[in-house]
């Protein structure tokens, strides 16, 4: 196909599915499927905008995008390999009249296919999000790039990033000196623990050019009664010099210093103490100087330099092993990745060197707790992102060779598989479980295959993965444990031309899909910046999960004091079950408001005011999520970084964000708890004005409250609405306390609407606040046992009862109204009519009005239950009439 037809082909072709893919979308109330639409509109957009004279560097991403759209367009059936096979629905769409009869046959066909695609998100998600790396790559490749750019490695063909003689070095070397002799003995029978921490990269220093190990060496050779420490040691090894190609000219003389010797070679020579002896290694790491111990590797020798400042620095405690971490702890999908590419990584790098002489498992690779501070006895900390390789320089493990000689194992490569098993065990979040000793099989072929078929099953128990979905991930970890991936056939399957071809398989399927899932995510930089949080070891898994999901009894959030509402377990599984109905008929309710014709020159803003947002919990893993998070103010901490250590406004913003799914959010952390709201309301006035002036918020939303009103709080909402000319949504928190408090302030607020708890049938609950004298009305929402997102350590959803809750659904609800306002089109003899109402509605009293209308009378006389679904079988003329009257006397 010529260049010009193969574009024109792939545009006219796409432009049709994009056009097809959008109607089904607004047909099926379906938002991903509108998003397929409109992703393919943005792929025919980069395909116009291609110059003809990139058209041979792009030819092979074009020819990846008309494959990836003919895929979407026949799911779920598999395309075929044969190169004849062609693009048949690509090219039906694309040469059929459109009207024709065959042309509809086709469109059906596409209809279907793009149905079945989208009726499991996951699928149309990873669609949308393979379309937008395709661009992006494309994009890249249309960049005029440096020369260093230009001659840096394939991904799938990566270079060493150092030569393997540098690991030779540095492991024999140390290994010389490992024998202990702290008894005097000059034949010591013991190594002082070693540990090897793996990171991403290994560093160069700046000056020198050598590489740079950073290990921790124990001060005995075990951990016993006796106190024992951790000794931070760098360890620098020079890089050969690099190889001239043979030239017929002669070689101009360059001089680099004074000399014509390398100044990569040393550090400064002043800087040089003395050539470690044999038998002196015990004593240098068992000097208590606080500083960090400095070695280079020079001509096979150890030699000493100046200390320097502490790096690594750790408690004096033994390592926990990752088993033990992932018994025990939580890690969020960030941790969980993060770990995943540095062990995936590290097994590359090491692969064929004398570090891999040590089995890597869950139990040989491990964490040292970090200190705080440089004072004692305080809790440490533990980084997931830092693990440690543990070495035994005594004991090579001739089980863990590069290529298993042992007959009748199904998986031959032992450190592909092991990684591969460490794999699941991270994603799923728990070691595999050992065999008791009693009943372990004596063949050492049938263990090893009974771990692997555990492994694989877990890797395809869907259950296990509900909470760290990423495609990404398990498509590395399938492979790695495909021993087909790995095998060669012929006498290349033991040699070191095998070795090397399954080095470079395991980056291309294994480590670098791991690094495109980081770098995809945005969690690479942090990780590169060493900004992965440490993990959270006050709670442990065992006392998690004996914890059962209950209300806080902290009414300062909103939320129903547990002691005062004592229920059977049953009722709250039947209170849970009617606020998911609840909720499943708001999504409904939002998906067809959403989806209805017409278009919005300006989307919804909410503001949320409370404990900030985890953006790490598995809620925000979908992008159409995470896209919607635009803005953030830490006023606690200052913080850049998202984070949220309580749980409450996570939960908040993930109840809004599934209600107003076409509303965006922005997130004021005003506080870190309930206890720290009574001194905040500086900071709730802060965040008012912000939220304001700076992110142009149509709503603000506050799930807390106060017994007494706060000054600077009431005026910061007056000064708002007189900017907007009072064209701005308050909502508060009514109270928990029942009739033994009076409304909570900002909610009684003249110019604040204050929401109150219903169960999922309406009824009032008794925890609500007594009306207050000037309110004529008052209006409640589901607030009882209401599932939502919590924090990245806690598994599954979390259900939350009381007033902040029903108060961020009534939030959203308004924001659903406004944007569903926004989005219609009327008359031309309406329009007059339609810029009025779309003024009331962001009123106080235009959305009360509106409420009101859309509300149904309780048992309780004023108390009005929010029942927005009245316009589920509307039509959008019957929709619209109903909202004017609502407003048309405010």
């Amino acid at each position: 196909m010529a260049n010009k037809d193969l574009l024109d082909f792939a545009q006219t072709a796409i432009s049709q599915v994009a056009k097809i893919a959008i109607n089904l979308g607004i047909s099926l109330v379906n938002p991903t499927c509108a998003s397929l639409g409109t992703e393919l509109w943005l792929v025919v957009d980069h395909l116009g905008s291609i110059d003809p004279n990139d058209y041979d560097e792009l030819k092979l991403h074009i020819f990846k995008l008309v494959k990836h759209v003919e895929r979407i367009c026949s799911w779920p059936k598999r395309l075929s390999t044969d190169p004849a096979y062609g693009y048949p629905m690509l090219e039906a769409v694309a040469e059929k009249q459109e009207g024709s009869r065959e042309y509809t046959t086709v469109k059906r066909k596409i209809e279907q296919a793009i149905g079945n695609l989208v009726s499991n998100d996951r699928n149309g998600t990873e669609s949308i999000c393979r379309l937008r790396r395709i661009v992006l790559r494309a994009n890249e490749m249309g960049r005029e790039v440096d020369e260093e750019v230009l001659t840096k490695p394939r991904k799938d063909r990566p270079v060493d990033p150092h030569p393997r003689e540098i690991h030779a070095k540095a492991f024999h070397v140390l290994r010389s000196h490992m024998c202990c002799t702290c008894d005097g003995s000059t034949q010591g029978g013991f190594s002082h623990l070693a540990r090897l921490m793996l990171q991403p990269v290994l560093q160069n220093t700046n000056d020198y050019g050598q590489v740079q190990f950073d290990m921790l060496f124990s001060r005995s050779t075990k951990w016993g009664e006796q106190f024992n420490r951790w000794q931070d040691v760098e360890l620098l090894v020079s890089q050969p010099p690099k190889r001239q190609k043979s030239s017929s000219r002669p070689a101009k003389s360059t001089r680099f210093s004074k000399s014509d010797e390398d100044p990569r070679r040393l550090p400064r020579a002043e800087d040089a103490i003395e050539v470690v002896g044999q038998g002196d290694f015990c004593s240098l790491i068992k000097s208590d100087t606080s500083s960090r111990v400095r070695l280079a590797v020079q001509d096979e020798k150890l030699q000493r330099y100046r200390p320097s400042l502490l790096k690594q620095m750790v408690q004096h405690l033994p390592g926990i092993s990752l088993a033990n971490i992932l018994e025990n702890y939580h890690l969020s999908a960030k941790m969980k990745t993060a770990l995943a590419y540095i062990l995936a990584h590290s097994v590359w790098q090491y692969y064929d060197t004398d570090w891999m002489t040590t089995t890597w498992t869950s139990e040989t690779i491990q964490f040292i707790w970090e200190s705080k501070d440089s004072f004692s006895g305080h809790q440490g900390l533990l980084f997931p992102s830092k693990p440690y390789l543990c070495v035994q320089f005594d004991n090579e493990d001739s089980s863990f060779n590069e290529y298993s000689t042992v007959k009748d194992e199904i998986h031959y490569y032992p450190r592909i598989r092991t990684l591969g098993i460490m794999l699941v065990e991270i994603g799923i979040g728990s070691p595999l479980p050992k065999q008791d000793r009693e009943h372990q099989v004596q063949s050492l072929a049938a263990t090893t295959n009974q771990y692997l078929t555990q492994a694989i099953r877990c890797l395809n128990d869907g259950k296990l993965w509900e909470n760290f979905e990423f495609s990404d991930y398990h498509d590395a970890v399938k492979d790695c444990l495909d021993p087909k991936m790995f095998t060669l056939y012929g006498e290349a399957e033991e040699t070191q031309q095998g070795l090397r071809q399954r080095r470079d398989v395991l980056y291309k399927k294994v480590v670098s899909r791991l690094k495109d899932l980081l770098e995809g995510t945005k969690w690479m930089e942090q990780l590169i910046n060493n900004r992965i949080d440490p993990l959270n070891t006050s709670f442990q898994k065992s006392t998690v999960q004996q914890v059962k999901q209950h209300s806080s009894n902290d009414g300062l959030w909103g939320q129903k004091d547990n002691n005062k509402a004592k229920k059977t377990r049953a009722k709250d599984d039947k209170d849970e079950k009617e606020a998911m109905k609840w909720l499943s008929r708001m999504q409904k309710l939002s998906g067809i408001l959403s989806a209805a014709p017409g278009h919005s020159t300006r989307r919804v803003r909410i503001a949320i005011l409370d404990t900030g947002c985890d953006n790490d919990s598995p809620f925000f893993h979908l992008p159409s999520n995470i896209s919607r998070l635009k803005g953030w103010k830490d006023y606690v901490d200052g913080s850049e970084e998202w984070v949220d250590k309580h749980g409450h406004g996570t939960h908040l913003v993930s109840l809004i964000m599934d209600i107003a799914i076409d509303a965006d959010v922005y997130i004021a952390r005003i506080a870190a708890d309930a206890t720290e709201l009574s001194t905040a309301s500086e900071n709730v006035t802060k965040a008012i004005a912000w939220a304001s002036k700076e992110w142009k918020a149509d709503i603000i939303t506050m799930s807390f409250g106060y017994t007494e009103e706060k000054q600077c709080i009431s005026h910061a909402i007056l000064d708002a609405l007189n900017d907007d000319h009072g064209s701005k949504l308050f909502f508060a928190a009514a109270s928990n306390s029942g009739s033994n408090q009076v409304e909570m302030f900002p909610a009684r607020h003249d110019s604040v609407i204050s929401i109150r708890a219903t169960n999922a049938d309406g009824q009032y609950e008794s925890f609500n606040p007594p009306r207050s004298e000037n309110d004529t009305v008052t209006f409640g929402t589901l607030g009882l046992k209401v599932p939502g997102a919590w924090l990245s350590d806690h598994i599954g959803k979390k259900c939350q009862t009381g007033t902040s809750v029903a108060t961020a659904i009534a939030a959203a609800t308004a924001a659903l109204l406004i944007g569903y306002i926004n989005r219609i089109e009327v008359g031309a003899s309406s329009k007059f009519i339609l810029q009025n109402v779309k003024r009331k509605i962001r009123t106080y009293r235009g959305m009360l009005a509106l409420f009101k209308a859309l509300s149904t009378e309780t048992l309780y006389q004023h108390s009005l239950y929010l029942t927005p679904w009245q316009l589920l079988d509307k039509s959008d003329d019957e929709r619209w009439i109903k909202i004017a009257a609502a407003v048309a006397d405010v």
